[in-house]
């Protein structure tokens, strides 16, 4: 039977539509999700199957997500999507504040069913404002479940397990990877909200990435192997999925077998998850690194809007190459990407 290959974001509208069909009390709210292509793709349709569950809003996202929380208390199953994180923050008292901490001061009886969807990162000429990922600011509130996909696959499994779920759940959606392609199955299927998956196993080093930098570093092991270097069954990379909590379990188990450990960031050095994973690593008294641990992230500035510059300001596939080669003692490849390869988002297909 032919693998049946569809986009990330149509990944997250069929997973959306199916658990809408399987229970009435799902609905979608959001700026511009009844549009025929809206909220990037990833509702596209519903307001036609669903018209009286999918609610366009007016510009207050602090308003709709609040009626959303409400909605949620009260037993009802919200999507919200928001667009950008930067408007999200807008809302956050009703994420961090009411939704995280409900079910906790009211005695471990009364959850908060709600699936917040935020776009983050990269895009063409987006600029400071309009690029940023937060994830470690999501990832410090207590009583949210925070998950970030990496692929079409990982999406679709996560927003049915979310909506399944009765707890408030973030999913940090990277824009950059909506036009991403892979086999999905088209009968909804769970995958675990508190999970990091091992991706492809290996004995020399342990590569921990998410989002698009998990992409990134899929890529970096597709450019080694194309230049003829053998690093077959020596890079363990594991895809982190939970931001909240961190699947540090995962992580221990490879690092005990590879003893090295690099750390995939496409957000800035300071406070970041990278952080998070070296320093429970160094408390772990079971694990022995033969190496010092390496976080590749982006620089300590905002990121630029000009494409001369943002070239120079996200760890590209060629820097995790090189990064992975040099932790194995193995010489560097010199290797020049394209404008697009650089600026463009990525649109092949994920195999596995």
């Amino acid at each position: 039977m032919p693998e049946r290959i569809i986009k990330c974001n149509e990944a997250i509208t069929e997973a959306t539509s199916q658990m809408m069909a399987e229970d009435p009390k799902v609905f979608v709210i959001g700026l511009g999700v009844s549009y025929k292509n809206g909220a990037d793709g990833t509702t596209t349709g519903l307001k036609i199957k669903y018209p009286e569950r999918v609610f366009d809003v007016p510009v207050s996202e602090a308003g709709f997500t609040s009626m959303a929380v409400g909605a949620a208390i009260n037993g009802l199953k919200p999507v919200i999507h928001h667009g950008r994180v930067e408007f999200a923050l807008l809302a956050a008292d009703a994420m961090f504040t009411q939704a995280a901490k409900w079910n906790y001061m009211f005695g471990g009886g009364n959850p908060v069913p709600i699936v917040i969807r935020i776009a983050v990162g990269r895009a063409w000429g987006n600029g400071p404002q309009h690029t940023q990922s937060l994830y470690s600011l999501f990832g410090n509130v207590p009583g949210l479940k925070v998950v970030i996909p990496s692929t079409p696959y990982m999406a679709k499994g996560l927003v049915v397990s979310a909506l399944r779920d009765n707890n408030p759940v973030i999913m940090l959606e990277s824009r950059w990877l909506y036009g991403m392609k892979q086999h999905v199955p088209e009968s909804p299927y769970e995958l675990p909200l508190d999970k990091a998956q091992v991706f492809r196993k290996g004995d020399k080093v342990t590569v921990v990435a998410y989002g698009d930098g998990f992409v990134a570093a899929l890529e970096a092991c597709d450019i080694l192997a194309g230049e003829g270097i053998d690093i077959k069954d020596e890079i363990e990379l594991i895809d982190l999925v939970s931001l909240n909590p961190i699947d540090q379990q995962t992580i221990a188990q490879s690092l005990k077998k590879t003893g090295r450990l690099i750390c995939i960031d496409t957000t800035n050095g300071a406070f970041n998850v990278a952080s998070e994973i070296i320093s429970k690593v160094a408390q772990n008294p079971d694990i022995i690194l033969k190496t010092n641990p390496v976080s590749l992230s982006c620089p300590e500035v905002p990121c630029p809007t000009s494409s001369a510059l943002t070239e120079f300001y996200y760890p590209t596939k060629v820097d995790i190459a090189n990064t992975i080669l040099k932790i194995l003692g193995k010489d560097p490849i010199d290797r020049k990407l394209t404008f697009e390869e650089l600026h463009f988002h990525p649109g092949f297909v994920i195999k596995g």
